[in-house]
């Protein structure tokens, strides 16, 4: 079985809506009126609070705390570095996805293509849980988010040195993608660094501009700039990476609007439950 998602199956997956389960406990059998619920689907985007009645919307503390044990977090806001359900779901995952690199590379070579894989910063490479829940309560806060940044403070995510330097260690040209600014670019290639990262270059790290002096919006990015959704953001430069002469054989994201969009062969979605960006 792959783990990869390849573009036909991504491009058939978009047509369906995805639905979250959630479920803090044993299955509800008999609909108990002064029980509370336990299982719930509800649309990503929220949009099932304008359908559903308040006992079929998942309580906020109830997913807080399914969220601290899913990362080990003991009640203070900060993950177990050393084990927990995540790092151990993030183990196997790029285990099998290391597995699958080699005859990827392959199978690009064969074709007389030059492979190269683009990955997502935050919780694809930077793991953020401890400033997004232990500094910003899930709450986001640009300010805040911006001193952590500039302070590299942010481990690696679980497993994700090894894999990047395998890829790059196999022949693959790695890139980074990320929704920061480029007035943070410079700190997150040192944090990247700091972190045992030797890959990444600024010239294959692609941040977002600010609109202030010579950071502007790049020529290659159409959508307009008030209205530039992260989707057209990724997918766009994505396209302009190709163009360059590169095929992106692998995109690796947490979101899944670092992987929708296109210009990918394949596409590895990391689990990250702590917010969601459309």
């Amino acid at each position: 079985m792959h783990l990869f998602t390849n573009r036909a199956r991504l491009a058939a997956a978009g047509l369906i809506t995805i639905s979250l389960t959630f479920v803090v406990g044993p299955a509800q059998a008999h609909h108990d009126p002064l029980t509370p619920r336990t299982q719930f689907t509800m649309e990503p985007d929220g949009s099932s609070g304008a359908t559903e009645g308040g006992a079929g919307i998942p309580n906020v503390d109830s997913v807080k705390k399914t969220i601290a044990t899913y990362y080990g977090d003991t009640g203070n806001g900060i993950s177990n570095k050393t084990t927990s359900p995540y790092i151990s779901e993030m183990d196997k995952i790029i285990k099998r996805a290391t597995k699958e690199l080699r005859p990827v590379y392959a199978e690009a070579i064969k074709h007389h293509k030059k492979p190269a894989i683009v990955f997502d910063a935050d919780d694809t490479t930077l793991w953020t849980y401890d400033m997004e829940v232990g500094a910003m309560h899930f709450t986001f806060d640009p300010a805040l988010q911006d001193v952590w940044v500039q302070d590299e403070r942010f481990p690696a995510t679980p497993a994700m040195v090894d894999f990047v330097t395998k890829a790059a260690d196999i022949g693959f040209t790695v890139f980074g993608l990320t929704g920061r600014s480029d007035a943070q670019k410079d700190a997150t290639l040192g944090n990247l660094t700091k972190d045992g990262y030797t890959d990444f270059t600024a010239d294959r790290f692609y941040t977002k501009w600010t609109g202030v002096g010579s950071s502007q919006q790049p020529s290659y990015i159409t959508c307009a700039l008030a209205k530039c959704t992260t989707v057209e953001y990724k997918s766009q430069t994505r396209k302009h990476i190709e163009s360059l002469g590169y095929d992106i054989t692998l995109n690796v994201g947490d979101q899944f609007s670092d992987l929708q969009g296109g210009y990918s062969d394949k596409t590895l979605k990391l689990p990250n439950p702590t917010y969601y960006l459309p």
